[in-house]
């Protein structure tokens, strides 16, 4: 598996995942090592190898200037959401000490998608082809 399939099965199953949890207000045990577990595989990835994410030439002024580090940002508050419920799965923490992290990582998860999808269909750039899976581009 190529890092960028690799990459854009983690950015959605972590989505997934993100929105099982914060569905189910504390989630099933499993669910929640399966979002630590890909968190934590994905924030190595970016660690190690540095994030796939590129502004596009149409992107201009400061939204180019601030688009990477709103990336890390994200990066950021995925790392935190994963370390708190490892830590509560773990026994370390109390069960549902992950609980506002899943919040603000889903809130910010809406903003970062509708800013993809404002660069989609405003720019013209096809951002939403560069993280969906090739079977979804026939219909962007």
């Amino acid at each position: 598996m190529t890092r960028r399939r690799l990459t854009i099965l983690l950015h959605w199953s972590t989505l997934l995942l993100l929105l099982m949890m914060v569905k189910g207000g504390t989630s099933d045990v499993v669910v929640r090592w399966l979002f630590v577990i890909g968190g934590a595989v994905w924030i190595g990835m970016a660690l190690a190898r540095g994030m796939m994410c590129k502004p596009g030439p149409k992107l201009q002024g400061s939204l180019r200037t601030a688009y990477p580090w709103m990336h890390r940002g994200m990066y950021a508050l995925l790392a935190v959401a994963v370390v708190l419920n490892a830590s509560a799965l773990l026994g370390f923490a109390p069960h549902d000490t992950g609980w506002v992290a899943l919040l603000l990582l889903l809130a910010a998860a809406t903003f970062h998608g509708l800013f993809h999808f404002w660069r989609h269909n405003a720019l013209f750039d096809g951002a939403l082809r560069v993280m969906t899976p090739r079977f979804v581009h026939k219909y962007l």
